[in-house]
């Protein structure tokens, strides 16, 4: 009896991670054909995987099972199909092509958000970009060799299965102890080796590995046959894969792999199987873009997971209240560069995801899905075409990384943006909300003499009332759109520049206390020109910031020190949703392109 399975990690890449899935994924089929339990849970251990079984297996019946195919051969436009028996349906991939373009047309004429009808098209396979890039990269022969050789064991296919789960069930043992187990159980040896191809094993380098690219010699670079089969099936089934766009009529390929951490192998493949098929990223916007819709797409589906857990249990017994990253760690992948009719691996890479999205209870869980949306409008609004590729790599360097003072530093050089594209009361303009930022950095905490949570800055009545004063002297200034899309007269003038002057000097405490009061001063004698004319008119009126406010910010400042202040200062005071207008509050929102693409931001 078999209770758990581990994968050491030999490769360092992401190829550890999809021979651990495609053992998985055999393994969860040999148990179903056998009628045993098949819940299973991924553990990153560090140095290895483990493949945890709810209930400890019976090899018995498993030694019986006859031939199942793991993953089927591919074919594109040119593939040599002639070794490929007449009973075995090949996966087509320029079929499957066609059914994904005509689903994501579907798609985004629903606005994301497709029904169920008889007139809907068919679902796409999950796996159509898998099989895509074997083809385009010209690896389709080579994954369905390894298929073949599969296929000839078909006699022995159980004792294969049988005795994957006794070399990998030993600490530190692998593929070599699996092929002494089938050849004592069969008498049959396994194929030594087989040609590791880049996608598998993206170490090579012009297909060969970097040892033999150093040399004279340019042999093919191989592996064994058992390790790069059970990669192959990882690959296939769950491998992330796109052509994106790097320039005009230029597209590479970028592959990764959702690295588990702790979860459970039924809801990894259930929410990457939906956001392959529902909401995948478009690959038609760079690298940058691409990446940062990856990271936010998966959030999103695996909160809407989590949502559906939580609506059918009772809250008390709900214990998925943790971090996104508790349960998967983050994105391994390899970018493939195109060279005329061949690829070259350009660079291999990690994306992180966002700690700061942690749920507490089942509001929390639907109100991180509307911050989620809010990011991708914001990503969505950006263009390398339109010259928002510092923009987009900074939001993605934010989104994909562990520190969220990335984002205050994508929101200077954003804010600075934004302030630019209102001068045109036409624009595309997506702001940030107030409520999703206060969302983001509530459970954000500081340890030094003492414990203390960002929340005693931005709860702090003189952080708010200055953040307001920024808010009115910036965002809402100017001619500006409420909700209905009407352009209205503030009465009074926007200022230019102020996030980039306070984040220049935010470096000093001296410095930045001076250019906030500067700001303050010029704001105030704005007020005394206005406040009187806009009363009489019943118009909304400004704020008025106080001493006592600028007292309560210098001893944030003394306490927090200046560049945090300041980071926050600008984030609130250049974000939305401050609500409607009391006596002294702007009564007007901009419009933003939410109302315009609410859906269809599975798409391009």
């Amino acid at each position: 009896m078999i209770e758990r399975l581990f994968v050491v990690k030999k490769f360092s890449n992401y190829a550890d991670t999809f021979l651990m899935l495609g053992l998985a994924q055999l393994a969860e089929f040999a148990l179903k054909e056998t009628r045993q339990k098949r819940e299973i849970q991924l553990i990153d251990e560090g140095i290895r995987y483990c493949i945890q079984f709810k209930n400890a297996v019976n090899l018995e019946p498993i030694a019986k099972l006859v031939y199942f195919n793991p993953f089927p051969p591919v074919k594109g436009q040119k593939t040599d199909t002639s070794k490929i028996p007449q009973e075995i349906v090949p996966f087509d991939t320029v079929e499957q092509s066609d059914v994904r373009k005509v689903y994501r047309e579907y798609s985004f004429q629903q606005r994301g958000k497709p029904q169920l009808t008889e007139d809907a098209p068919k679902q796409p396979d999950s796996r159509t970009q898998n099989g895509v890039v074997l083809t385009s990269m010209r690896h389709d022969r080579n994954h369905n060799d390894l298929w073949q050789v599969s296929w000839e064991l078909k006699d022995n296919y159980g004792s294969l299965i049988a005795a994957l789960f006794q070399g990998f069930s030993q600490e530190n043992a692998g593929t070599e102890a699996v092929a002494d187990f089938f050849q004592q159980a069969t008498g049959c040896k396994l194929p030594n080796t087989a040609s590791a191809v880049k996608v598998y094993l993206p170490t090579s380098v012009q297909g060969v590995n970097r040892v033999k690219a150093d040399s004279n010699k340019v042999d093919s670079q191989t592996a064994d046959w058992l390790s790069l089969w059970l990669i192959a099936t990882g690959f296939f089934h769950f491998g992330v894969a796109e052509r994106v766009k790097i320039a005009e009529r230029v597209y590479d390929w970028r592959v990764v792999a959702l690295q588990p951490k702790d979860i459970q192998f039924g809801k990894y493949r259930e929410v990457l199987q939906k956001l392959l098929i529902h909401n995948a990223p478009g690959g038609g916007h760079g690298i940058a873009r691409f990446d940062a819709e990856l990271v936010l797409r998966f959030c999103q589906e695996l909160l809407k997971h989590h949502s559906f857990q939580a609506e059918s249990q009772q809250e008390d017994n709900f214990d998925l209240w943790e971090p996104v990253n508790h349960f998967v760690s983050n994105f391994a992948g390899t970018h493939f560069g195109s060279k005329g009719q061949v690829y070259g691996v350009k660079e291999v890479f990690t994306l992180g995801l966002p700690s700061w999205i942690r749920p507490q209870n089942n509001q929390e869980l639907h109100d991180y899905q509307t911050v989620l949306q809010e990011h991708l409008l914001v990503v969505r609004s950006l263009s390398v075409e339109e010259g928002h590729s510092e923009l987009l790599a900074g939001y993605r360097d934010f989104i994909t990384g562990m520190d969220l003072s990335q984002f205050f530093r994508f929101q200077v050089s954003y804010a600075d943006y934004v302030i630019k594209q209102l001068a045109d009361p036409t624009a595309r303009t997506v702001l940030f909300s107030k409520h999703g930022i206060d969302l983001m950095i509530q459970n954000l905490k500081r340890q030094d003499d003492r414990e203390w949570s960002l929340t005693e800055i931005t709860e702090d009545s003189g952080f708010l009332n200055i953040a307001k004063a920024i808010n009115s002297a910036t965002v809402y200034a100017g001619k500006i759109r409420d909700k209905d899309g009407q352009t209205k007269e503030t009465g009074w003038e926007r200022i230019y520049g102020l996030a980039q002057r306070l984040s220049s000097q935010s470096g000093s405490k001296k410095d930045f206390i001076i250019e906030i009061a500067s700001f303050l001063a010029s704001y105030e004698n704005e007020n005394l020109r206005i406040d009187e004319e806009l009363r009489e008119q019943g118009k909304p009126r400004r704020i008025w910031t106080t001493k006592d406010d600028l007292d309560r910010l210098i001893d944030l400042i003394d306490k927090f020190g200046s560049s945090l202040v300041a980071n926050l200062l600008i984030a609130y005071g250049y974000a939305r949703g401050w609500g409607k207008a009391r006596d002294n509050e702007p009564a007007v929102e901009l419009k933003s392109t939410e109302e315009n693409e609410q859906g269809a931001a599975s798409n391009d």
